[in-house]
């Protein structure tokens, strides 16, 4: 379960509950694309081995000779055949972007439908346009949250009478931690690579990347909102400040972000490490080692995006996780969140005039000198296929993808 639970927002600006509410569950809709059609309903339950093929063994790894790596691990399940590839399957290695595989899997499986709510409002209605008190904004660590968001929060604080307020603007931040950075991290990686994390950011806090705001982006961003609440006519007195649980019993304001199953469709498709690091946030380690167990993949890591050098995953453990997911309740919205060859996302350039083509959905990863694929696609069988093939100490990225990208089509071709 996620930390501090579900809790469902009124939509009706009016009373809202006692607590920090994050989130607001959303009624369940059509999907908004449907399951790759060559997908079979293939299971990833344990099939019993037949053998490793050693045919489709040496011809992996006639293709990965050529990525330039210094050491790398390969595994592939299909099935009802077993494993047939497993090459260093066990190694530990830098998964680079993969890890955020890891990261997302929980909150598909528990909370698809919720939705991220960021709130306004105060202890008491204004009296003749006038808050007398503070004015509190209650985040929920919406990683999707713009600029444009906070003009129409702004906005709606006005429309619902207040002009005034004769005391501060107070973040409530809850149980979100305030955390900018990652153990692993280089110092480089911030703002360039990845905004500074904050529990209430805005436009992936790269609006800004002075020096000051890169070290206090919330208190930068509670400045945009302070400043969108003057410009839509809303007078705040005091300076800005937070707190863990402020009292709110009246709303004036909210926003919605999209579901849980859409923010995550975006994480993993666009490979975004902000999102990745602020859903880690906001779930926290739990969930995740819950999953990892349940799994059995193993490894370790300190952040949520894989751009840690601290992490350590297997192609094994990783092969562990997808099967598991494509297992799990989330196998549907999890398929639709991956890339897809040539068509969505990092993959979009990738697999095009092949056989791989709209056959290959699966979680790119790259870092310096690291380059990983890990996911499904379909032999000439039409069995379902599970890898992962991660490259660590690479000379060129670019060849170690092209590497990659040949190991996979063997598997399109395989029919052992």
């Amino acid at each position: 379960m996620l930390v501090g639970g579900v809790v469902t927002v009124a939509t009706q600006v009016g009373a809202v509950p006692p607590g920090s509410a994050r989130f607001a569950a959303a009624e369940p809709s059509p999907s908004a694309s449907p399951s790759p059609s060559a997908s079979p309903s293939a299971s990833g339950s344990p099939t019993p081995a037949t053998g490793l093929d050693s045919a489709l063994t040496a011809a992996i790894k006639s293709r990965m000779d050529s990525a330039t790596s210094s050491s790398y691990g390969v595994v592939v399940d299909v099935e009802g055949r077993g494993r047939v590839v497993a090459i260093n399957s066990g190694r530990s290695l830098l998964p680079a972007s993969t890890e955020k595989l890891f990261t997302t899997l929980p909150m598909l499986i528990s909370h698809p439908q919720d939705r991220l709510v960021t709130a306004i409002g105060a202890t008491a209605a204004p009296q003749s346009g006038v808050v007398h008190g503070d004015l509190v904004v209650r985040t929920s660590g919406d990683p999707t949250l713009m600029g444009l968001d906070l003009t129409h929060l702004a906005q709606q604080v006005h429309a619902a009478g207040v002009n005034k307020v004769t005391g501060r603007l107070v973040l409530g931040y809850g149980n979100l931690p305030w955390t900018r950075t990652r153990s692993g991290w280089k110092s480089s990686y911030v703002p360039w690579d990845v905004g500074p994390l904050s529990p209430f950011a805005v436009h992936s806090n790269t609006w800004r990347t002075t020096s000051y705001y890169v070290a206090h982006p919330t208190g930068g961003n509670l400045w945009m909102l302070h400043n969108q609440l003057s410009k839509a006519g809303v007078r705040v007195v005091g300076g800005n400040t937070a707190a863990h649980d402020p009292a709110m019993s009246t709303v004036f304001a909210q926003h919605s972000s999209g579901t849980m199953a859409e923010i995550v469709r975006r994480t993993l498709r666009q490979s975004n490490n902000f999102f990745a690091e602020e859903l880690l946030n906001i779930e926290g380690w739990g969930p995740i080692n819950d999953v990892i167990k349940a799994s059995g993949s193993g490894g370790t890591t300190t952040d949520g995006s894989g751009l840690s050098l601290s992490d350590r995953r297997t192609a094994a453990g990783e092969v562990a996780l997808l099967k598991y997911a494509h297992d799990s309740s989330a196998a549907s919205l999890w398929l639709q969140s991956l890339p897809t060859a040539c068509q969505t996302g990092t993959l979009k350039d990738e697999f095009c005039n092949t056989s791989g083509a709209g056959h290959v959905w699966a979680k790119t990863g790259t870092i310096n000198h690291v380059k990983a694929l890990a996911g499904y696609t379909v032999d000439a069988k039409g069995r379902w296929v599970t890898f992962a093939i991660i490259t660590n100490g690479d000379t060129s990225t670019s060849r170690a993808m092209k590497a990659i990208v040949n190991s996979v089509l063997q598997l399109r071709h395989y029919a052992g």
